[in-house]
């Protein structure tokens, strides 16, 4: 019976998100309507940054006052119909319940946004998202599905060699460049205190 109640609540939340619903401070609205284009215009300099957590004031952003946790929120983020759609929500868990998978994710949604408009915006948000994940989340990991494998079999994969990879060679993540040429993605990451090992595709700290 508990199983099957925890099934209708989450085919609820599902449904509330499909059909434009949200939870704000206990109230039902209709009205929300997650964005779909790809002009970021931020809140502040530091938006989607931790520790920075002004997104959660942002007038466009629709999931401010969304019930979201730890769980729900990859239900939100299948269904959300844009990267910019998705910079919102990674950016509300971020602030709610921060950890690096989230940062990274935020710094991933940006780099789609650029991908998608050129917006400049965009570029340098990421840039400073892909250094709090390094600065703030170090030893952090995301987790990947092994889709082959008929059990749900995840592994762990470490963001900060994400990051390098993002930086220096997006085109293997079928993102456009952050920079005019990789070299200058590792002078920034030195700047930061650093380095990428791009053979290696390793991330180490030289400070």
């Amino acid at each position: 019976m508990k199983i099957n109640r925890l099934l209708i609540v989450l085919s609820v939340i599902v449904v509330t998100l499909i059909s434009g619903c949200d939870v704000k401070n206990g109230i039902t609205s209709t009205t929300l309507e997650l964005p779909t284009g790809s002009t970021l215009d931020l809140y502040s300099v530091n938006e989607g940054v931790h520790p920075n957590t002004d997104i959660l004031d942002n007038p466009d952003n629709p999931f401010a006052g969304a019930s979201l946790n730890m769980e729900n929120v990859w239900d939100f983020n299948d269904e959300s119909p844009s990267a910019i759609s998705r910079f919102y929500l990674w950016g509300t868990m971020l602030a709610k319940i921060p950890t690096g998978e989230y940062q990274y994710l935020i710094a991933k949604s940006l780099h789609e946004i650029y991908t998608e408009s050129g917006s400049v915006n965009a570029k340098e948000q990421a840039k400073k998202a892909y250094r709090a994940v390094l600065d703030h989340f170090y030893d952090s990991v995301t987790w990947w599905n092994a889709p082959w494998i008929v059990e749900d079999t995840y592994y762990a994969v470490i963001l900060r060699d994400l990051v390098g990879e993002a930086m220096y060679n997006p085109s293997e993540m079928n993102l456009m460049p952050l920079y005019s040429d990789p070299v200058l993605a590792l002078a920034d990451l030195s700047e930061w205190g650093y380095v990428y090992d791009f053979e290696a595709k390793k991330i180490t700290k030289w400070q």
